[in-house]
């Protein structure tokens, strides 16, 4: 009976004040008490992590997520988490402040000492960190990408867990510089749910290729950082290292097999061509609209023509660049420079 009042049994009731100012590691004392609890152990749970603080999960999922964005922590897998070392978080920071902040670096002392001590600094992984479950390698691989200071090389072959990248992620990169490569396999062409990844890519401003029979999906971040996807069956699983010569073979597989790359792009000066054929500008205008997403209808009613002449003109632009699904068709339209 007495359980009723506070909650669950081992759960206490969250009677939380306002949020406090932050701390010297820019986190509410709320928050850095976590990151430290999380520090001292390898990878925990949020079930964990709640029990061993009094909080409850959901009060806990949220401070979580809090970390996770300031950069604090990642997700290992689905409900497990890890600290990211406040060296790596903090040092950059703090030094850059030395002149006014020099009491920061007692707590950077701290927290390190903490990472040290317990198992949270890799254990036996090293460099290695490893990843598990569609909705952890998204937020790894978002935190990632929002984290790129000059680069991004992705390797893109299906099967495909992430969604279309954020638009406002995105944005972020390109006003920062970020430049962003990204080499499809061919064989993302061939399958239709897959026409929004290639749609956006096309679309981004990034520089965008095909090439054949990709070995893995990849992402290098500022050419130091490897993501890669590890192939198998069951839950999806990835792998991230910091380690500089795999960074430097990472760099080279993708640079090799980026110049052996088909171009998404590559317009004519003397107009739209395919080999020795070309496309009028109406052809080009419907190929665009197609492409953009537009179903059949949409575009008879666009251009002011019947649905029947739509499918005709887009089974003539098949046959002329010979293929056999719009996916191809598209594909070769953006590569022979068909469309704007």
């Amino acid at each position: 009976m007495s359980d009723q009042a506070g909650g669950k049994r081992g759960e206490h009731p969250d009677t939380r004040p306002a949020r406090q100012p932050p701390g010297a590691t820019g986190l509410d004392p709320e928050t850095e008490g976590l990151y430290r609890l999380l520090l001292s152990r390898s990878d925990a749970t949020v079930a964990q992590l709640a029990a061993d603080s009094g909080r409850s999960i959901d009060h806990v999922r949220e401070v979580l997520a809090r970390l996770v964005d300031e950069g604090f922590a990642t997700m290992v897998a689905d409900s497990c988490f890890r600290a990211v070392g406040p060296d790596a978080v903090l040092g950059g920071r703090i030094a850059s402040q030395l002149g006014e902040v020099l009491g920061e670096y007692e707590t950077l002392r701290e927290l390190l000492e903490i990472h040290r001590a317990g198992p949270g600094a890799g254990g036996t992984a090293g460099s290695w960190e490893a990843v598990t479950g569609a909705v952890a390698i998204r937020s790894r691989l978002r935190q990632l990408k929002a984290g790129a200071e000059r680069s991004l090389s992705t390797f893109v072959r299906p099967p495909m867990v992430l969604p279309v990248p954020e638009d406002g992620v995105h944005r972020d990169l390109q006003a920062r510089g970020v430049v962003h490569r990204i080499l499809f396999d061919r064989a993302v062409l061939d399958i239709d749910p897959y026409a929004d990844y290639v749609r956006h890519a096309l679309e981004s401003g990034d520089e965008v290729r095909f090439g054949k029979r990709l070995p893995l999906k990849l992402l290098i971040v500022d050419d130091r950082t490897v993501f890669m996807e590890e192939p198998g069956e069951g839950r999806p699983r990835a792998i991230v290292t910091g380690n500089r010569s795999i960074a430097e073979l990472a760099a080279t597989l993708f640079e090799q097999l980026w110049t052996a790359g088909i171009p998404a792009t590559s317009a004519s000066a003397d107009g739209v061509r395919l080999g020795a054929e070309t496309i009028d500008e109406d052809d080009a205008v419907l190929l665009g609209l197609l492409i953009a997403g537009l179903t059949d209808q949409s575009i008879a009613s666009k251009l002011g023509i019947g649905l029947r002449t739509v499918q005709r003109r887009v089974r003539e632009l098949m046959d002329l660049a010979d293929v056999d699904t719009r996916i191809q068709l598209g594909w070769h339209a953006a590569k022979n420079g068909w469309v704007p």
